[in-house]
């Protein structure tokens, strides 16, 4: 969870499995959630789409934005964001993983924000994450993204509880966790692909009953078409 990032270990760009590629990600299409959009005060969270490669690439390829990610490489090639939308797929198909794209009305694609599943079914607990381009930062739109995908979740998941992290030297991202409800739970050393080392990071809790302060959430939430 980190203002040009996201937390570990969501919206990773990891390798991919051999079998997930472009297909995996057009044969998307079961189950209600993974078709859901979300619409906040000033902006939509959809599913991505195949369009969105080259604008991702751009986005999540500054260098700043990389390193505050724990598995975002650097550089980013347009080829790791189609793999990006393989994992994503298959995260929505199992039921573990729901990555939104985050557009504005008039700049598009700005990042991205989501959810994976925390522990077992039974535990209800997700870990929320996002990344949003430069240009983005400091317009709040990391926070308001993050309040509607909780409030989606819990509404759509059954969430109770989340996590949350980000690395130490970007304390911008712990006043957005603040924000929303989340307090310290301890630190953990996690290894940055972009930075190519490991760094100290804050690990976060958002305990169950806790109420973001005033945030612009989610007007509705329906299918995507």
């Amino acid at each position: 969870m980190i203002r040009g990032g996201g937390s570990p270990p969501l919206l990773h760009f990891s390798s991919p499995d051999p079998q997930l590629n472009r297909s995996a990600f057009r044969e998307e299409r079961v189950g209600k959630a993974m078709q859901q959009t979300i619409e906040t005060q000033r902006l939509i969270l959809r599913p991505f789409e195949e369009a969105d490669a080259r604008r991702v690439a751009f986005l999540a390829g500054e260098y700043d934005v990389a390193k505050m990610c724990s598995r975002v490489p650097h550089p980013y090639p347009v080829s790791a964001a189609f793999d990006f939308f393989a994992i994503a797929a298959q995260g929505r198909a199992t039921g573990s993983e729901f990555a939104f794209a985050i557009t504005a009305p008039i700049d598009g694609l700005v990042g991205s924000c989501g959810v994976v599943r925390a522990g077992d079914a039974a535990d209800h607990t997700w870990e929320v994450g996002y990344w949003l381009g430069m240009p983005y930062w400091g317009l709040g739109y990391a926070s308001e993204a993050a309040a509607g995908v909780m409030d989606w979740a819990r509404e759509h998941l059954g969430a109770e509880n989340f996590v949350a992290g980000h690395f130490s030297d970007n304390p911008a991202s712990g006043n957005v966790l603040r924000k929303l409800g989340f307090v310290p739970s301890g630190t953990q050393n996690l290894f940055g692909m972009a930075r190519q080392c490991t760094s100290p990071a804050q690990r976060y809790v958002w305990p169950e009953g806790a109420t973001p302060a005033k945030l612009p959430t989610h007007r509705h939430a329906h299918p995507a078409h």
